[in-house]
């Protein structure tokens, strides 16, 4: 081999091994920026976490808040700025505030339900076959209320034999697993703000949305916002008041005073945190039967915006 052979070698080797040295420099590199990025995601859910976390903890700030006696709705207190970027909110309100589902499985009180389902788009005969498939789900019989309800014999030819339950919803839950959920979903997808298991059984009229209180009582959602806007600044002292502001009269009004009431006895708590980008809702359902205040339910719920991991 000549030296010139040699010299040639030598520098294909040296690029040789520059290459193999670049090629390493890139991968190392690589390396080094999918490590910073991992740390840095890492750290980014950290903080997350810990936003949701405190905004959990202020939610729960103003429950405390809420749940004492002496507190009443619109009070100062139920609305702080812990800092400049930490806050809580926090609405009091009754658990009458909406139907209860319990209440309404009854032969006299079946009609308010179909009501509240004709006013979210179905037909009076869709509304009358889904309220007697909720009373065939409670009742204690195996019998149909119509053709078009059902019953043990429908839900086993489904694959479902142990349905219905026939007894008395324990959670709205239930719902989800009765024949023609999927039509109640559809015509409202927030049809939970409409109802609740719990409560006396009336409707709050100073509580109640104007949605609830046309829906229920057949009045038009333009009267049920004046009943709302009334209220804003004095509530309601009489149904006798609150019937005309729906503008019901007569047999009508007479139909429904028993179902109304102007202080729903069981109080509900809503309370957001919020801090930062991070925000959580917290709803609390408190019974106080003269005693000590007494946590029924306590949930946590959905806030728009809030940032979810």
């Amino acid at each position: 081999m000549t030296t010139s052979d040699l010299h040639h070698l030598g520098r294909k080797t040296q690029g040789s091994v520059l290459l193999a040295i670049l090629c390493l420099v890139a991968v190392l590199s690589f390396l080094v920026i999918t490590a910073v990025s991992i740390a840095k995601q890492h750290g980014d859910m950290q903080l997350a976490r810990q936003g949701v976390m405190r905004a959990r903890q202020l939610a729960e700030m103003g429950v405390a808040v809420a749940a004492h006696p002496m507190i009443k709705p619109g009070d100062p207190l139920l609305r702080r700025n812990v800092s400049s970027f930490e806050r809580f909110e926090t609405i009091i309100s009754t658990e009458e505030s909406r139907l209860n589902l319990n209440a309404l499985l009854t032969e006299e009180r079946l009609p308010v339900l179909e009501r509240v389902f004709i006013s979210w788009g179905m037909s009076a005969a869709d509304a009358q076959g889904i309220a007697t498939t909720l009373m065939d789900w409670t009742d204690a019989d195996d019998l149909k209320r119509r053709p078009d309800s059902a019953e043990k014999m429908e839900y086993a030819r489904l694959g479902f034999p142990d349905r219905p339950l026939n007894r008395k919803l324990s959670t709205l839950d239930e719902l989800d697993l009765m024949a023609r959920a999927d039509e109640i979903q559809k015509a409202k997808p927030d049809w939970r703000s409409f109802f609740t298991l719990r409560g006396n059984g009336q409707l709050d009229v100073n509580t109640a949305s104007a949605e609830v209180l046309a829906a229920a009582t057949g009045a038009s959602l333009e009267n049920g916002k004046q009943l709302v806007q009334k209220r804003f600044n004095q509530p309601l002292q009489s149904l006798e008041e609150a019937l005309a502001l729906l503008g019901l009269a007569g047999q009508q009004a007479t139909e429904l005073m028993p179902m109304l009431t102007l202080h729903g006895p069981t109080r509900r708590v809503e309370s957001i945190g919020t801090a930062g980008d991070a925000r959580c809702g917290i709803a609390v359902v408190i019974h106080s039967d003269g005693g000590p205040p007494r946590i029924a339910e306590w949930r946590e719920f959905p806030v728009e915006g809030a940032r979810r991991l």
